[in-house]
């Protein structure tokens, strides 16, 4: 009976070992699926966001700061730069879900919406969303989170579906993962510091 017990013991051991060892090359790949992802997903949203931008200043000219390619490559990389630190969040709360994109989006939006839109709607910067400008600045930038949601769960899927066809492939994800891990994690840090020391205060300012 002992030697059953220990074989059985022996055999628990393994199996934690063998998953543990499978857990973090899925992570990686995982992680670096979501970052390839993201690029594409920043370059969409980089867009959007300066065509969200030009719809605000057509309607309100006052706040226009004029066109400039170097201005918006700017955008651009901001889109590419803040989408890469948010996949990381997707990644580790939605990416091994079974639900369907669209939902995933969804919800991914609902979040971003929370976390990231809220405060930088009450922290009104550069004096941007509060007055008249405001609903359709709020209206604006709350359909770009969505939209940059619903772009990262289709991308990540798309991308998934890709590497799946071909074990060669994955090498990919993981290089992309080796490449863009470090510099994500610090831009989602730097985002979070921002809205706890930056944001907050203004918010508290704001309404005291």
């Amino acid at each position: 009976m002992q030697g059953v017990i220990i074989m059985k013991g022996q055999l628990n051991d393994e199996a934690v070992q063998v998953t543990g060892s499978k857990r973090w090359p899925t992570l990686a790949r995982n992680f670096g699926i979501s970052f390839m992802a993201a690029i594409l997903t920043g370059i969409i949203f980089g867009l959007l966001l300066r065509l969200v931008m030009g719809i605000i200043a057509y309607f309100f000219p006052h706040m226009a700061s004029g066109f400039s390619f170097s201005g918006t490559f700017i955008i651009l990389v901001v889109g590419i730069a803040g989408t890469l630190a948010n996949s990381i969040v997707y990644t580790l709360v939605f990416q091994s879900s079974s639900k369907s994109w669209v939902r995933k989006g969804f919800y991914y939006g609902v979040v971003s919406l929370i976390i990231y839109g809220i405060p930088l709607f009450l922290s009104n910067p550069n004096n941007e969303l509060f007055g008249p400008q405001a609903p359709l600045g709020i209206g604006l930038f709350s359909g770009l989170f969505f939209a940059g949601a619903f772009l990262l769960a289709f991308f990540i899927e798309l991308v998934t579906n890709w590497i799946d066809r071909s074990k060669r492939r994955v090498k990919l994800a993981y290089v992309s993962f080796a490449i863009l891990v470090i510099p994500a994690a610090v831009i989602l840090v730097n985002i979070f510091l921002e809205i706890f020391y930056e944001m907050l205060p203004k918010i508290i300012d704001n309404f005291s």
